[in-house]
């Protein structure tokens, strides 16, 4: 895939909640908002560090088959959410595993495209 077309990956939601975790804390960041193949939108209840480095995991699947995707991903921007305390947290994946991306990949042909 060229750097163009990563860019211009398409966006698809969650038809459920998926919480994103911070590997380094343990902790729930927020939720996912929108995926692609190149990042995530994240709506986040805490404080992100702007520009900043995360290793970020999540859970895509049905509930009967699931896949943990663990991503290392650049905070890009943020703005505040349509909820006070929330913000929408942009991050660009720069490292995810084969196996990883192919899970990303399928479940991005069954997600809902953002429009």
């Amino acid at each position: 895939m060229s750097a163009q077309q990563r860019f211009r990956a398409a966006r698809k939601r969650p038809d459920h909640s998926i919480a994103i975790v911070d590997q380094m804390t343990g902790e729930r960041i927020g939720h996912l908002g929108n995926l692609s193949l190149t990042g995530m939108m994240v709506v986040s209840e805490r404080a992100i560090v702007e520009d900043a480095l995360y290793q970020l995991s999540f859970t895509l699947g049905n509930g009967v088959l699931e896949h943990n995707v663990a991503v290392g991903a650049h905070q890009q921007w943020s703005a505040p959410g349509t909820v006070h305390g929330q913000q929408w947290v942009g991050f660009h994946f720069i490292d995810i595993s084969e196996r990883d991306e192919t899970a990303l990949q399928q479940w991005l042909e069954t997600a809902e495209e953002v429009e």
